[in-house]
């Protein structure tokens, strides 16, 4: 997988879209010692990511243009091996700068008429490139030895990270401050220990739950987690990794239970799991069937409950789904949500199932995403704590606990998920 994101990255550059992935297995036996197969399916993110609105009452996001930003990601500079203060690190800033530039400059073409609001709308957005690049080149001419730059140019240099990951403009800039106003001049040219406050920021902006899989009920119950969200997110592989999780590093008793009667295939996949884990798995195709099966199972440690997908325009599907939740009164409902879509699209996902009482997040393939910034601000206005991550298809392998610092190891580092 690793192979062909880097592959989209080289092709279409580092803020491509996947649209599409499919993994198939070959050889092996029931998906053990077998091989996985990735197609891939992207394009440019300026084909799909939809225009900001000019009236939006959110502060104002810096935006560079997709040929700025692709003369900056495109310079072939390693951010993760590369000093911060290095020539080549300054050069591709200074790279970007020019393009902007370049792009103010063109000359006005005459020959159509915009409505005033199309007018405003670009007005504004060559009045936010020109403020970024006042910027940029207003660090770059503070150089001269007696005189100290405004912005230390290794703070600058991950700044500009910040903002090619996708992170706001507000977000980018909090980060600068808190870096800025912490840490001690000569603290600034240090590159790790710049790198280091910046990770230990953005970490405070995600909420996680301490010790997912260390959780025990608090009731007597079998500890009861529910998984809920949007088809194709992976939800059945995650509550496998989940069980064989449970059962085989923590010894604990599992059962899983499935409400996904719509893809029969979904139903056989978590029965083949179920098998290979060594734990019992039941079809529930009501909400009596559900509460009795619960009943049968009461003599676990863990109930994993793999629900259908619902689309979040679908309000009648996740309404009966929140109404089966309802008569069983599980411990945790975690959200499952796709790190590969867009930050409107989680942001809208998480709106509509809130309504089914979710009080966890988890991120799946993570190692299909192109830009983890987006997810930095994504989980803090979730407001949810986030449990799990999961880095791939392999169970029990792919998943792990969730941290703070990893997804802000991740923005910084640009790198994908090793």
């Amino acid at each position: 997988m690793d192979e062909a994101v880097q592959a989209v990255r080289r092709d279409l550059g580092s803020d491509a879209v996947i649209l599409e992935t499919r993994a198939t297995r070959r050889g092996g036996f029931l998906g053990i010692f077998s091989r996985t197969l990735v197609e891939l399916r992207a394009t440019t993110a300026d084909q799909v990511r939809p225009k900001k609105a000019p009236t939006s009452p959110e502060p104002p996001v810096i935006t560079t243009s997709v040929h700025a930003r692709k003369a900056y990601l495109e310079s072939g500079i390693d951010p993760s091996s590369t000093p911060l203060g290095h020539e080549a690190r300054r050069e591709q800033t200074r790279s970007m700068a020019r393009s902007m530039l370049k792009e103010i400059d063109v000359p006005q073409q005459p020959a159509q008429v915009t409505a005033p609001s199309q007018e405003g709308a670009f007005r504004d957005e060559l009045d936010e490139i020109r403020g970024l690049v006042e910027r940029v080149l207003h660090v770059q001419q503070h150089r001269t030895p007696d005189e100290t730059p405004p912005v230390a140019e290794e703070v600058f240099d991950l700044y500009m990270d910040l903002l090619a990951q996708e992170c706001s403009e507000e977000l980018a800039a909090d980060a600068l401050n808190a870096v800025t106003s912490t840490l001690a001049p000569e603290e600034l040219v240090d590159r790790q220990r710049v790198r280091h406050a910046l990770v230990d920021h953005l970490a405070t902006f995600i909420p996680v739950a301490d010790g997912s899989l260390l959780s025990t009920s608090p009731d007597g119950r079998p500890l009861t987690m529910a998984m809920v969200g949007p088809t194709g997110v992976g939800k059945t592989t995650t509550v496998a990794k989940i069980a064989a999780a449970y059962r085989l590093r923590q010894g604990k008793k599992v059962g899983l239970i499935t409400l996904d009667t719509y893809r029969i295939a979904a139903v056989e996949q978590l029965r083949v799991y179920a098998e290979i884990i060594g734990v019992p798995m039941h079809v529930a195709r009501s909400r009596d069937e559900l509460a009795d099966t619960i009943e049968r199972m009461s003599d676990l440690d863990v109930i994993l409950i793999d629900t259908a997908g619902r689309s979040q325009k679908d309000t009648d599907r996740i309404a009966e789904l929140r109404s089966w939740l309802e008569q069983i009164d599980p411990h945790e409902v975690h959200l499952v949500l796709a790190s590969t879509a867009s930050r409107s699209v989680l942001l809208s996902e998480a709106e509509e199932f809130s309504q089914v009482g979710i009080d966890r997040v988890i991120l799946t393939k993570l190692d299909e995403a192109v830009n983890f910034g987006m997810l930095v601000e994504v989980t803090h206005r979730i407001g949810r704590k986030l449990s799990f991550l999961t880095t791939g298809q392999e169970v029990p392998d792919h998943i792990e606990t969730a941290r703070p610092s990893r997804l802000a190891e991740l923005v910084l580092n640009a790198g994908g998920v090793s």
